[in-house]
């Protein structure tokens, strides 16, 4: 990293490293070790699960807990597979975000892109915090009756379950519990933590896109300014000529970056999309399930995975309805101005940049979907419908 905002990135670095995706050394023998480890370590508790499936006796409340971790578990290998198809694309985004903080001058236009990737770390960390307290609670939970065993001792040992349906192979899982468990509990932390890393890293290059767009109508606003009006003809057109130049620049880079991620990242997150909607409904189902059945460890658990599907669902989509907002905003800051006192030609080229400003640029998903606020709501009212059709298939 070399560049102005190299600290705001740097805890994204630092997870994609730790899981063996960030792209700068794409053939070193410790990402090759890393990519290994984690591949096998997904797959084996995929196949754990599958195992326990076909092994166990099972009713209509047991497939669908069930289901809802396989889906948990393919989302996981989906993304990070994924990830390696597009780590080009992703390498040359990043190598765009770097151009771009290091051709802002001004301290103004520094201070928007700081706050904007101000807002990316913040996410960032909440993100981590998220899933490694949920990750640390779960381990808690499921170990809550050999605490109990340990502080308040009974003549018999209290149940204790794993918290996700496995079987494994040529192991007893009563005997070897802890070991199963921390199996898990690894497996399910390092998926999280491979969704949290990539989003999150999306998330950063979402919000420098707003950022970029923020400073293109900071640059519309300042093209008619009174000091400017002040000047002989000729200075004063070739000065509006000069600002409206850079102005548009960065607004081109801004709807290019918006196109480059759409054209990158559509196709997958149309899957991801299907997958999450049915993994939120799948976990609503169970929580109403356990919690019938006064299961409080298992509603515990199954809120805190809720929790971090809501969570992931407004964040993202959140910054979804950012950029198209801030896309728009620079119509209304050209309206704003005085562009009435330049000369004819180039109000001609500024009703040209009104014209395709007022033109939302949004994050499309398979030409289908936006990332907006509207969406979310469209995501929830999906996930709840089929939430009712579980329920209507249970009875």
């Amino acid at each position: 990293m070399d560049f102005v905002g190299e600290r705001y990135y740097k805890l994204n670095r630092i997870c994609l490293l730790c899981l063996g995706l960030w792209p700068d050394h794409p053939y070193s023998p410790l990402k090759k070790i890393q990519v290994i480890f984690f591949e096998t370590l997904l797959i084996s508790f995929l196949l754990c699960e599958f195992n326990a499936f076909f092994t166990l006796k099972h009713n209509i409340n047991i497939v669908f807990k069930f289901s809802m971790f396989v889906v948990l578990t393919v989302i996981f290998i989906v993304k990070y597979n994924a990830y390696f198809l597009l780590t080009h694309n992703i390498q040359y985004i990043y190598d765009r975000v770097k151009y771009d903080w290091n051709m802002l001058k001004t301290q103004t236009e520094l201070k928007i892109i700081r706050g904007y990737a101000d807002n990316a770390k913040l996410c960032t960390i909440s993100f981590i915090l998220l899933v490694t307290i949920c990750m640390l609670g779960m381990y808690i939970l499921v170990c809550i009756p050999c605490i109990l065993d340990i502080i308040v001792p009974m003549n018999e040992s209290r149940p204790r379950g794993l918290p996700v349906l496995v079987k494994y192979y040529f192991i007893d899982e009563e005997v070897y519990f802890y070991t199963c468990l921390t199996h898990i509990v690894i497996a399910l932390y390092a998926g999280t933590m491979i969704v949290a890393a990539i989003a999150t890293l999306l998330i950063a290059y979402v919000l420098h896109t707003c950022a970029l767009f923020k400073i293109a109508s900071y640059r519309m606003d300042h093209i008619f300014d009174e000091n400017v009006q002040q000047m002989s003809k000729n200075l004063k057109e070739y000065v509006f000529h000069e600002k409206l130049i850079h102005a548009v620049y960065i607004h081109r880079r801004a709807l290019d970056l918006t196109t480059i991620m759409t054209n990158s990242f559509a196709a997958l997150y149309f899957i991801l999309i299907g997958l999450g909607v049915c993994s939120t409904s799948l976990s609503i189902f169970n929580l109403f399930n356990t919690l019938s059945l006064d299961n409080i460890i298992d509603s515990i658990f199954l809120m805190g995975i809720i929790f971090i599907h809501l969570y992931y669902l407004f964040v993202a989509n959140f910054v979804g309805q950012k950029i198209i907002d801030t896309s728009t905003d620079i119509c209304q800051s050209i309206y704003n101005t005085q562009w009435y006192t330049a000369p004819l030609w180039i109000q001609k080229s500024i009703l040209f940049i009104m014209q395709r400003s007022n033109k939302k640029s949004a994050l499309i998903a398979g030409h289908l979907f936006d990332a907006s606020l509207e969406g979310l709501a469209t995501l929830l009212s999906m996930s709840m419908s089929y939430v009712m059709l579980f329920e209507s298939i249970r009875a």
